[in-house]
């Protein structure tokens, strides 16, 4: 409750691309638990992957100023989903709420750490290729090693507060994962949110460098034509800016062809050899297997 010091409840911290849209939507949802509109507030990190507002100097009272909002009964939450990537951001909520509960979904790290590739693909310039961009930007698979990165909180809050859920196993039946969420947070389980069976926030594997202002006209172009009918188009599009939109779209579809088709297979094994201990580890942690992720 906002009156209360440790007015925060429970903070999810990981990781991205794993579910953390949804599963905002699915609290959202819930008539008691709050959170606010602007997910991802990142007020804990000082660590991320791209540029972003250093926020925790700014104090608690700025923290405090995104739940004003909130109903007096419901219990409050924030999503940040690179908390975790931060070994501090563990100690500061422990700091201020040590009473939180810490919820982390995770996933395969090779298919996270792509589908976020695919996401910044859209957002800005990136490598045309997932293996180029790793090349160029290899702490991307710091992103991976979760057991590593869990470790903080399971160091300072008691395991019972926290709630790891794996991926591919929660959303096989989300109306199930989610009465566990409840239960776990405290909050009627009988309630199922609508976004059950919805797929939020999927990664697509554009052609990279398309922005968002030309995803609505050019992009249905791109979605109806081959390579050849884009070009010809060019021919009959009367508007300029659009017109010069198509033709870089036209330019990239190339560029981009060989990182549309997924991971290569040895890139996925290179990968995944890598993160094999961690996984190890991780398995010990949460007493489960992920023998699915080491499926090729």
């Amino acid at each position: 409750m906002l009156r209360d010091d440790e007015f925060l409840d429970f903070v999810y911290v990981g990781a991205p691309r794993a579910g953390s849209t949804w599963l905002a939507a699915a609290l959202n949802e819930h008539p008691d638990i709050w959170i606010p509109n602007h997910k991802e507030i990142h007020f804990f990190n000082d660590r991320l992957v791209y540029p972003f507002e250093y926020k925790y100097p700014r104090g608690v009272a700025h923290l405090r100023s995104y739940f004003e909002r909130a109903p007096e009964n419901a219990i409050l939450g924030e999503l940040s989903p690179f908390y975790y990537y931060d070994p501090n951001a563990a100690y500061r909520i422990y700091k201020h709420f040590p009473n939180a509960r810490i919820i982390a979904f995770v996933r395969n790290p090779v298919d996270m750490i792509y589908s976020l590739y695919l996401l910044l693909r859209e957002r800005e310039r990136r490598e045309a290729t997932f293996e180029r961009e790793l090349a160029k930007n290899p702490y991307l698979l710091d992103l991976g090693f979760f057991h590593r990165l869990l470790t903080p909180y399971f160091d300072w809050f008691p395991q019972d507060r926290i709630f790891v859920a794996v991926f591919e196993d929660f959303f096989k039946d989300e109306s199930e994962g989610a009465k566990r969420l409840f239960r776990f947070l405290g909050v009627r389980a009988d309630f199922e949110p609508k976004v059950v069976g919805l797929r939020v926030n999927a990664a697509t594997e554009k052609p990279p460098g398309l922005k968002s202002h030309i995803r609505g006209r050019a992009l249905r172009l791109l979605n109806t034509a081959s390579f050849t009918i884009v070009k010809r188009a060019l021919h009959t599009v009367r508007d300029n800016r659009l017109q010069g939109h198509v033709r870089k779209a036209s330019e990239k579809i190339k560029e981009g062809s060989l990182a549309r088709r997924g991971i290569a297979t040895e890139t996925r094994k290179e990968l995944l050899a890598r993160f094999e201990p961690d996984i190890a580890r991780l398995e010990s942690l949460l007493g489960c297997s992920l023998a699915a992720w080491r499926e090729p």
